[in-house]
């Protein structure tokens, strides 16, 4: 039988019978597993290149809510360059050798959302590599419907990014004002340099981006940013008026979910600014109400995306419009999988998007 490498978060132990009986959690396990068999509606994915999400940090440090210790353990990984190999008899829009993406989002169908396109809020969602295992393996059995075409010119490093880009690009298109407006974006790690560059993508008039750390706001001005503050050094309201004046911003977005950043935020709104919630809050915030319902603020949550935000960032990233310079920080090989998480820890400033290669396996 042909088996396949993968890592599982969480070493375990197996008692006699092959059943888990011990689960330590914080350590990574890499693994010989049978290949997987394919359903008639499915592909047969060989991963060749991982992105480490900050999802994947906050399961790694047991922060996540999804992932709980009785869930573990857990293959993850959800930002994936991968490869046909086979196809399932149902199977007719792609063909061995196509190198594709993955919308790592299993919905349902049939709930109100998913009957309205927003399969990214199902009643019954789950995440590959969050809910169920994900992509920190060898070969993938995936339903065809969740993949995406890339063109198969693209650098699989870029394939690798077109997840968290169609987040960014998620976030703008939840806005109603950003075309030709003024759009804020809070934190310029990953996904806040994401939105940023989708944003100028998809024709946002100025573009203001905040954080602490200099060398992040550096970059995103490299990636086309008007207007860089480090708000350790000015306050977010003060650094909008000054960028803006008395217009202010009529799109802020919320990259960083902190909550006292996001009183900051609301400081910084002007009457009808839209504030859009793209960061993954871990518990509920605290909102003054009366001034939001007095200046009409619009609160929006934002999560994850669609699949035409899939298909405007493989567009975007087609078309070279988002600058990849320094948005790939490091590389790690599979079997130093944990390296990467160990990585995190150490430099919290000094990475942006690690990327997993799956070259020699």
């Amino acid at each position: 039988m042909k088996t396949a490498k993968l890592v599982r978060f969480a070493k375990f132990e197996k008692d006699e019978q092959g059943k888990v009986k011990k689960i330590i959690p914080g350590e990574f396990q890499i693994d010989d597993d049978p290949v997987p068999e394919i359903e008639d509606n499915e592909v047969l994915l060989k991963t060749l290149k991982l992105g480490v999400c900050g999802s994947d940090i906050q399961i790694y440090h047991g922060l996540h809510m999804a992932v709980t210790p009785d869930k573990l353990p857990r293959i993850m990984g959800h930002e994936v360059a991968a490869q046909v190999v086979a196809l399932g008899k149902n199977v007719k829009d792609y063909k061995v050798g196509d190198k594709v993406t993955v919308e790592p989002q299993i919905y349902c169908g049939h709930c109100f959302p998913c009957m309205n396109g927003r399969f990214n809020v199902c009643e019954h969602l789950k995440v590959m590599g969050v809910h169920c295992d994900g992509f920190a393996s060898e070969f993938y059995a995936c339903d065809s419907k969740y993949l995406h075409p890339v063109p198969q010119n693209m650098d699989e490093n870029l394939i690798a990014l077109v997840e968290p880009l169609a987040v960014g690009v998620g976030a703008c298109n939840r806005a109603t004002r950003l075309k030709g407006g003024n759009v804020v974006v809070v934190g310029a790690g990953t996904i806040g340099n994401c939105i940023a560059q989708a944003a100028i993508g998809l024709g946002a008039g100025k573009v203001m981006v905040t954080d602490i750390v200099d060398d992040k706001l550096e970059y995103v001005k490299e990636c086309g940013a008007d207007f860089t503050y480090n708000t350790s050094k000015i306050t977010l309201k003060d650094a909008v008026e000054e960028a803006f004046g008395v217009q202010k911003a009529d799109v802020i977005i919320d990259a960083v979910a902190n909550p006292y950043v996001f009183q900051t935020i609301l400081d910084a709104t002007r009457p009808s600014s839209e504030v859009i919630m793209t960061g993954n809050y871990k518990a509920p915030v605290t909102l003054d109400v009366p001034r939001i319902q007095r200046r009409e603020v619009n609160l929006i949550g934002h999560m994850m995306y669609v699949r035409q935000d899939f298909q405007d960032a493989i567009q975007l990233l087609a078309e070279g419009k988002i600058n990849t310079r320094k948005l790939i920080s490091q590389h790690f090989d599979f079997y130093d999988y944990g390296k990467a998480f160990q990585f995190a820890d150490e430099h919290p400033a000094d990475y942006m998007k690690m990327i997993i290669d799956f070259d020699k396996l």
